[in-house]
């Protein structure tokens, strides 16, 4: 199955993105060409909901990387939300490594996010 990407804006420059199918070596390059639009333009968070991906590879791991890095230099963050468990296994073996946190559910996720729309919302 080929790499499905649905970009979402949601409040307080807030962005989903929607992954479903493959990210590897042959699909990144269409995750690559939409990070690359979407970080033109302010993020404070930048959530990938990974209920839909079957598989991810480091060539993946790598593109969730740079985003991490990018948002980061904006002083945001990256959140993972929902991973199917062949993703979830490939994510804990990186769980180290700062890719962003994980969130199993929305409503753990807004809870988290809350403090940073705040701030967000309030001009900081």
């Amino acid at each position: 199955m080929m790499l499905k990407v649905q970009v979402t804006d949601g409040p307080h420059l807030t962005r989903t993105i929607a992954l479903e199918g493959r990210l590897d070596f042959g699909s990144v390059g269409v995750l690559d060409t939409e990070l690359d639009s979407l970080l033109e333009k302010p993020v404070k968070v930048l959530v990938f909901d990974l209920s839909k991906l079957e598989y991810i590879s480091s060539a993946g791991l790598r593109s969730l990387f740079r985003a991490q890095k990018s948002v980061k230099a904006q002083s945001g963050k990256v959140v993972l939300l929902n991973p199917t468990p062949p993703v979830q296994k490939v994510l804990e073996i990186v769980e180290d490594s700062g890719v962003g946190d994980i969130f199993s559910i929305v409503e753990e996720l807004d809870q988290n996010l809350d403090p940073t729309r705040k701030k967000v919302s309030e001009g900081e």
